[in-house]
């Protein structure tokens, strides 16, 4: 591919903003070294390797902007592996592009398959953001092909292993496309060459871009960034706890290693992969044996599982604390496995729990709360110069704390709260151990409050490294080392985005901890070789000859800059005649409520409703006003019936009942025959139009006739939930009251 048409279009290096026709203006700053990524990497699979906050996503929405204005038939699919990361990206390629609403589209599972076949079939979508998931579902299939596609984005592109989705779907691009380009983006994809081969196999790479702080041509753009070390000693009680742990595990590595199952000659060199690897093969071997050969085998399962739940009470005793520790043997106290059954009847486990009746917390967790406490912290660097971390004594620094364990998580936020210090614990969705995760509304909640400090210290796990848009902090703190360098960095990339950053690494001296900060500096500092030496094996993918420039014209950049302006133009009005003087003091009242903003761009739901959803939603309010009108002659339809009545397919039809079925409306006997429940009566009273504004919990936000806002509680609304989403509008029989403090209102039937 080659440069823009024209030198006014190309990407200047003089000019502080780039200007190209489909980069709106002065969105992106122009820097030398994305400048000149995006020069080297336009035309070949390239794998971009950039710090978090260096701007991965601006290569990408430069390359974005080459492909659709040299080749405008071209589509784009771009891809992240959760759905609010994949949001996040509409969100900023929506701030860099000049793209219209209807040009680009969000998918995840969520939306239907019949209505992502739709969406794959409709060309006039070029930009579509998607996970992973559902991009190899509907490649198998055959609802997708990739052959319009003229460049495919995989971000996070360090999970492309094994049988991560992105492997086959690069895999069907580069069979289904006749000139296939692939971006591939990530914060590090590790110190293992030969997980870097195989990333750069699976995604085709032909080049590599690699980036850090250090280098000359990034070194202008970037924040320097403190790092300390701050190592703890272990009280003595911990070091017995430690000391007892060990000698029980100490048994089971030699009842292991004497039967040759190990083979390492010294156990104190047998680590936690040494033990996962001996359980994969044991149970392997389990399958494969007769039923009087799997008495030994079970007996050395049971010790290789022993062995490896002491080696985490080490870990979490070391490294975390007598909190996360009890928190582990609670949960061994109920589970029903032998081997920990086995670990609790040892008569050593007595004196464990006697030293931890009186253990203090962990040096690490005293260590933060005075730190807190003070509210000022000063480190030395290494030039000398004295960085003022926490600003003063009433903290208004924002601080992100990582934890490992969630357990940890929540007993870092608790004691910080005890002691005055406003903390929150943030963690994934999904529910672990009898701890309930944080759905995506919850994330936000917390986020956004954390952006408007709210509160001075975020205490999160893993999800809080990779992708989501955290707020920039002053201060991440490692809780402890990790050991994965891609982790490493991403959580070292939180820090130093607008200002000087600093980052401090907890690590328990002569513990596990102190290993792992070793290992992963080592893993740091070996990446950049083997990026140098991969680029010289890379080969370039055969091609068919590039399809000649179709390139944007004039009169369609013209019309393109018209439909932005009038865009945006309407949003103006709309918003300037929804929000009178009494609206807006009732909007902003509301919006002190911790209400979630449904972040997912209106188009979407928009594009959505021409399709399916739509379709169920007429037929389902047409049925409605059928069983309505003809209640008093017929209490019982066949499905024959509404078929003859109405257009829609039958499965449409199917669907509408369905709904009507779950509201308890009808009863619906082998998907034919339709009894009437009861109906709701003719209500009387005025009838309004209502549009749903933002959604509550246990009530909605509504506007009303376009000219008053009123709450709408769950309690006074007689209608279909389906009808209660944001961006919904209908008519309604209803009443308008004030409860004292609010203009509500309550709604006793649905017009159709």
């Amino acid at each position: 591919m080659s440069d823009f048409s024209n030198e006014n279009e190309s990407i200047s290096k003089m000019q502080r903003f780039v200007t190209h026709p489909l980069i709106k203006d002065n969105s992106i700053e122009s820097r030398l070294y994305q400048n000149s990524i995006f020069n080297s990497s336009k035309g070949k699979n390239s794998l971009i390797i950039l710090p978090t906050s260096l701007g991965k996503t601006v290569i990408s929405a430069l390359i974005c902007a080459d492909i659709l204005y040299n080749y405008k038939h071209s589509r784009i699919l771009i891809m992240a592996p959760t759905r609010p990361l994949v949001l996040q990206h509409l969100i900023s390629f929506s701030s860099f592009l000049k793209v219209l609403d209807d040009q680009k589209i969000l998918v995840t599972g969520k939306v239907f398959p019949s209505i992502r076949k739709t969406i794959w079939d409709n060309k006039t979508i070029k930009l579509i953001f998607a996970t992973p998931e559902v991009i190899r579902n509907d490649l198998n299939e055959f609802r997708l092909n990739l052959k319009d596609f003229g460049l495919v984005i995989f971000d996070e592109a360090h999970r492309a292993i094994k049988d991560y989705a992105y492997t086959l779907i690069s895999k069907k691009y580069m069979e289904q496309s006749s000139n296939p380009l692939i971006l591939a983006m990530t914060a590090s994809p590790g110190s293992d060459k030969n997980r870097i081969q195989q990333i750069c196999n699976n995604l085709y790479i032909e080049h590599i871009e690699y980036r850090n702080e250090e280098d000359s041509d990034v070194k202008p753009y970037v924040n320097p960034i403190e790092l300390k070390w701050e190592f703890v000693e272990l009280p003595e009680k911990y070091k017995q706890i430690i000391l007892l742990f060990k000698s029980m595990l100490h048994e089971k590595l030699r009842w292991l290693t004497f039967r040759g199952l190990i083979k390492k000659n010294n156990i104190d060199y047998v680590f936690k992969r040494d033990l996962l690897e001996l359980g994969e093969i044991l149970q392997r071997n389990l399958k494969f044996s007769l039923n009087e050969e799997k008495g030994p085998l079970y007996l050395a399962l049971l010790n290789q599982s022993a062995a490896l739940s002491l080696m985490y009470c080490i870990e979490l005793i070391e490294s975390q604390g007598p909190f996360s520790l009890k928190t582990f043997i609670k949960r061994m106290e109920s589970s029903e496995g032998k081997a920990h059954s086995l670990i609790l009847k040892d008569p050593r486990m007595k004196d464990i729990f006697k030293l931890l009746e009186n253990v203090t917390e962990h040096p690490k967790l005293i260590y933060l709360i005075n730190l807190f406490k003070k509210g000022k912290l000063i480190i030395t660097s290494a030039n000398n110069n004295l960085n003022v971390l926490l600003n003063d004594s009433n903290m208004n620094s924002q601080i992100l704390v990582f934890s490992h364990y969630r357990d940890t998580a929540t007993h870092i936020v608790d004691e910080l709260n005890k002691t005055g210090i406003k903390s929150f614990r943030f963690v994934g969705q999904a529910n672990r151990n009898n701890d309930i995760g944080m759905n995506q509304n919850e994330q936000s909640v917390i986020l956004d409050s954390f952006r408007k400090k709210e509160f001075n210290v975020l205490v999160a796990t893993s999800i809080a490294e990779e992708g989501l848009d955290i707020p920039e902090v002053n201060l991440v703190i490692f809780y402890e080392p990790v050991s994965s360098e891609i982790r490493h960095i991403q959580r070292k990339g939180r820090t130093g985005r607008k200002s000087t950053g600093n980052v401090i690494i907890l690590a328990s001296k002569d513990t596990v901890d102190m290993r792992i900060l070793y290992a992963n500096k080592r893993r740091i500092e070996k990446m950049k070789t083997i990026f140098n030496s991969m680029k010289t094996i890379l080969k370039p993918i055969p091609r068919i000859v590039p399809p000649p420039y179709d390139p944007l014209t004039e009169l369609e950049l013209a019309d393109l800059d018209n439909n932005l302006k009038n865009i945006e133009q309407k949003k103006l009005n709309k918003k300037e005649s929804k929000l009178e003087d009494h609206d807006k003091i009732a909007f902003e009242k509301i919006k002190d409520m911790n209400i979630i903003i449904d972040k997912v761009p209106k188009f979407q739901s928009e594009f959505i409703t021409k399709n399916e959803n739509t379709l169920i939603d007429r037929a389902y309010r047409q049925i409605y006003d059928i069983l309505i009108e003809e209640r008093d002659n017929k209490n019982s339809f066949d499905l024959s019936y509404l078929c003859e009545k109405f257009s829609f397919d039958t499965h449409i039809i199917l669907k509408a009942l369905k709904k009507l079925e779950k509201q308890h409306i009808i009863n619906l006997k082998n998907n034919r025959l339709i009894t009437l429940n009861r109906l709701p009566n003719k209500s009387t009273g005025t009838k309004y139009n209502i549009y749903v504004e933002k959604i509550l919990s246990g009530k909605a936000y509504v506007l009303v006739n376009e000219k008053w806002y009123a709450l709408l509680n769950y309690y006074d609304y007689e209608g279909p939930r389906n009808l209660l989403k944001k961006g919904s509008e209908f008519k309604a029989i209803a009443e308008l009251y004030s409860n004292g403090s609010n203009f509500c209102i309550r709604i006793k039937e649905i017009i159709f």
